[in-house]
């Protein structure tokens, strides 16, 4: 019958450790990722055990959460930078073992009378299941979010911070656990220690993690801005370039009035040679001047957006500068729903970018946009040339995966950073006959 609560134990145990780190990360919950978790635990039991029948000693056992959970960073996480997976990995674990080591040195131990100990004790696992909840509840309450340094580059400042904190939470997890391991295993009490290393780091931890949170939201304070700015630009752009087409046309009709004058004055005097004059001098090659691709910005009426209407007049521009034809299909009025605006904004403006970078120099530079409303979900389609005939799909969304040079490949990684934040949405790519092809559906509940 004893089966029964180690069973539990270890369900409880691995269970608690899983939920930390997958709702921390914002890793979703799937049989598929919960059987690689678990096949991971195993892993790291199956080699802890290995190494023990080499060097017979306890301590490894006090440190199998941080190899646990380093591993499962890099499994779930691996695109990111080493120093990211790291800070991923131990944040989850330090936070919990600080609020765990609170509850059981200076509040539930004082229900026992005494210490608690990790082993076969059931007020051990009630403490690790309360220091889970607050974890969430101080994250919460904090609002502590940073899962942004995910989608954007890792610069100097964010790397002297990122391995204060990885060195930080390193040095106290294995000197907590070595600690805990001599009380424990060699009969060596060090839990005033123990303690007064609690308080320091409990301190010096929360405000690293402030000094990190902090320069997290200057970022995107920064970010936002710069958007901000790109946006009023845009739309200045688009202005103008509203204002001189205005003024083209009201000059191309007035030109056309004096025309369809001396036209119907010819017709009236029956002077076929200069109708014949008008008409090859004028008149014959008019449709291409009203066909030049600055005129098509017009379909943009269909788009209410400011917003979006600006990004997609700045790329319509930027494309015609680069001398690629581009072809907007906007059939009805296209407002995006689905997901937030923001980032419908960015995945926008990051397919883009790379369709413009890839048709710059192709043997026909061309790009072929479309906004569709179809049923139950919205559609945006780009479309364009390049150079090569087939380009493999397979890898493009990794970090750091581009064509254009190394470390430049950010862009579409972080638009499956987005991406995974709405389940109805989905990114499909083809490419085939010179032709590289991105279909965004997102669908509407």
């Amino acid at each position: 019958m004893k089966i029964i609560p180690y069973l539990i134990e270890a369900i409880l145990s691995n269970g608690l450790v899983i939920v930390l780190f997958f709702a921390i990360n914002r890793i979703r919950f799937s049989s598929r990722s919960i059987f690689i978790a678990l096949a991971l635990r195993v892993l790291i039991a199956v080699i802890l055990a290995t190494v023990k029948q080499v060097m017979p000693n306890n301590l490894l056992d006090y440190l199998d959460l941080p190899l646990y959970y380093l591993l499962l960073s890099f499994v779930f996480l691996k695109p990111l930078p080493k120093t990211l997976l790291i800070f991923y990995g131990l944040f989850p674990l330090t936070l919990w073992n600080l609020f765990h080591r609170v509850n059981s040195y200076f509040i539930l131990s004082l229900l026992e009378q005494g210490k608690i100990s990790p082993l076969n004790d059931s007020l051990y696992y009630f403490s690790a299941f309360l220091s889970l909840v607050f974890v969430f509840l101080f994250l919460k309450w904090s609002q502590y979010d940073f899962r942004k340094l995910q989608t954007s580059l890792i610069d100097l400042k964010d790397q002297r911070v990122l391995y204060r904190t990885n060195w930080a939470m390193v040095i106290y997890y294995v000197l907590m656990q070595f600690l805990t391991y001599l009380e424990y295993d060699e009969g060596i009490m060090t839990i005033d220690y123990r303690r007064l290393i609690l308080v320091a780091y409990l301190v010096l931890f929360m405000g690293l993690i402030k000094q990190l949170d902090r320069h997290v939201r200057e970022k995107l304070q920064k970010k936002l801005q710069l958007q901000q700015a790109l946006q009023l630009s845009n739309m200045e752009n688009y202005s103008h370039h509203v204002e001189e087409l205005y003024r083209e046309v009201r000059g191309f009709r007035h030109d056309y009035a004096n025309l369809l004058t001396t036209l119907r004055l010819s017709i009236e005097d029956d002077n076929i040679s200069q109708i014949k004059e008008i008409y090859e001098t004028v008149l014959k090659d008019s449709h291409k001047r009203l066909r030049n691709q600055k005129y098509d910005i017009g379909r943009l009426m269909n788009i209410p957006n400011s917003a979006l209407k600006s990004l997609l007049a700045a790329k319509f521009m930027q494309a015609s500068e680069n001398n690629i034809s581009v072809i907007l299909e906007v059939p009805e009025v296209f407002e995006p729903r689905g997901m937030e605006l923001v980032d419908f904004i960015t995945i926008t403006s990051i397919l883009l970018d790379n369709a413009i970078d890839a048709a710059i120099g192709t043997t026909v530079p061309k790009i072929n946009i479309a906004l569709l409303q179809v049923d139950d979900k919205q559609m945006l389609i780009i479309e364009n040339s390049i150079k090569e005939e087939v380009i493999d799909t397979s890898e493009i969304y990794s970090f750091g995966t581009s064509s254009k040079g190394s470390n430049r490949g950010v862009g579409l990684y972080n638009v499956m950073k987005i991406l995974e934040h709405y389940p109805l949405t989905s990114l499909n790519t083809t490419s085939q006959d010179y032709t590289f092809c991105q279909i965004l559906e997102i669908g509407l509940e």
